[in-house]
């Protein structure tokens, strides 16, 4: 598995195995984050014993299945609350971690520069650039909605 941070509280990753859910308890993960529908693939684990594993070692499991580049104010929404009230650290998976980190990005643009966001993607191998436009307008709605 190459798990790669996005902040210190959230990792991300590749669709792991239901060995690896092991290892990333035996790492430290508290939280598990799937972004993957079920069945997308046929090769895709099955989600159900994935959680089933996760759970029987502690971990809390969450699932916000999102179709890649599909992402709705609710699906960014539930992803910053689990971000917020789940036990860190967290990883966070799809088929190749991109959903991970755009969902990501989206819920932190209203408190965090998008050239931040920018860089801490890039460093985990995701590019936020053909997303930049419509996270600027993302964290301007969302921080206007706040003032």
């Amino acid at each position: 598995m190459d798990i790669k941070p996005l902040d210190e509280r959230l990792s991300v990753t590749a669709q792991p195995g239901y060995d690896d859910i092991e290892a990333l308890a035996k790492e430290g993960y508290r939280t598990i984050i799937c972004n993957r529908p079920p069945n997308e693939t046929e090769d895709q684990p099955d989600l159900k014993a994935l959680k089933d594993k996760a759970e029987s070692l502690g971990m809390v499991w969450h699932e916000i299945p999102v179709k890649p580049g599909d992402y709705s104010s609710r699906d960014i929404e539930a992803f910053s609350e689990v971000l917020e009230s789940s036990p860190a650290p967290i990883i966070g998976f799809c088929r190749t971690g991109k959903r991970v980190s755009h969902l990501w990005a989206y819920s932190q643009t209203p408190e965090c520069p998008i050239e931040d966001l920018m860089k801490a993607a890039e460093a985990a191998g995701h590019d936020l650039e053909p997303l930049k436009t419509d996270l600027e307008r993302h964290g301007k709605q969302k921080g206007s909605s706040q003032s």
